[in-house]
Formats: structure tokens, sequence, C-alpha cells
């Protein structure tokens, strides 16, 4: 009888790439940037260290290139919602609605983001609208997101080199979505240059 494997409670990254976003991206760095010059930092409470962060309200403007970037993302959220949904639920809902949020957050050579999770979301999402050459070269950290073993007991005994973290490349034009309870982080990175990113949360709500 052959072996039977059975992948117990899986974690799924979905990254999503969406071409010819140069020009969204630049009018996307153009507003942060206005929004930085002209509004407070809203990191206080939050795991942004040095960099500069807007309020949550973001997704509430209008703006062109935010309105195509809110499009992506939303059907992004739909269908890994739908991918949740499949895996993780017993009885699939009638109805999947979703409530979104987010910000954006601006890091400079040596800045960081802690280890955090997000609490009041079921699915959290980072797009990459700039990253420094340095931060995309291969074989680094720098300026890399971090996902962590989320297996309280999976690092007690650990095997020899065995993996306990994932990192990701912010590359411009990409997307990341990832179950809001997985911890994560950001690393710094030295020199010129700017990592400007759209970070955004999606509660769900199933009948």
């Amino acid at each position: 009888m052959a072996d039977q494997l059975t992948p117990l409670f899986p974690t799924q990254l979905l990254r999503r790439r969406f071409p010819g976003m140069e020009e969204t991206n630049r009018q996307l760095a153009a507003l942060i940037k206005s929004i930085e010059a002209s509004e407070p930092n809203a990191d206080a409470g939050t795991t942004t260290e040095g960099g500069y962060q807007t309020s949550a309200e973001l997704l509430k403007r209008d703006h062109p290139a935010l309105n195509i970037l809110k499009k992506h993302i939303g059907e992004s959220v739909q269908a890994y919602a739908d991918l949740l949904i499949r895996q993780e639920c017993s009885v699939q809902p009638s109805r999947v609605e979703f409530i979104m949020w987010g910000w954006a957050v601006v890091l400079r050579a040596g800045n960081t983001q802690g280890l955090h999770v997000h609490p009041e979301a079921h699915i959290s999402g980072v797009y990459y609208v700039s990253a420094p050459a340095q931060v995309l070269e291969k074989g680094k950290d720098d300026g890399r997101i971090s996902f962590y073993d989320p297996r309280p007991r999976a690092n007690m005994n650990q095997l020899v080199r065995q993996i306990t973290r994932h990192r990701e490349t912010p590359m411009p034009g990409d997307m990341i979505l990832f179950p809001s309870w997985l911890e994560h982080s950001v690393s710094a990175f030295q020199g010129p240059g700017e990592r400007i990113c759209i970070a955004f949360n999606a509660r769900l709500i199933m009948s």
C-alpha cells in the first residue's frame, strides 16, 4: 500500500505580480510623499521604527493611481479569501464580504518594522511601490519582509538547518497576501533610496 501524505494546517502565501504598473507606482510614490510632507507620522503604537506611516484611512482617498491599486487589492483579496475558506472551513459560507483598510509605509536607511501580526483582520497584504536597487539584490536580507514559522512547538529540538523563516523581496509591482495571524517583520537596509509599500487588511464577513 502506498504511503498517504496529509498536509496538516498549511499556511498559504500568495504573491501576485501586476505588469505595467510603472506609471501607477510613480503616481503612488508622489502621493505618499506629499502625504508625508503634509500630515503627521501615524507610526505611534505600530512596529514601524524610524520610517513614516500614513493613517489607516489611505484607501478611502480618491486618486487615479490609488483607485487602480484598490481594484487589484479587492480582486486579490477575493481570490485569497476563496482559497482560505476552501482550506480552513468545514462548511462553505453562502455569503462572503469583506471590510478593507490600508496605509502606506516609507522606510529609508536604518528603518525597520519589528515582529508583529494584524489582530483585527483575517487577511493582510502588502503592495510594493518602490525599492532601492540594493534591496533587490539577490542573497541579501536588506529590506526584505520575513515570515516566521507559526507552529508554536516547531522550533523545539530543531533539525539541523531547519527553515523557520521565509523571506520575500519587495519587488515593485508585486503584491503579497497572507493570513493576518502570521508573524512578520522587515529588515533594515543601508544606502540611498526609499522602500515604499502600501499595506492593507481585510476582515471577512461570512454567513
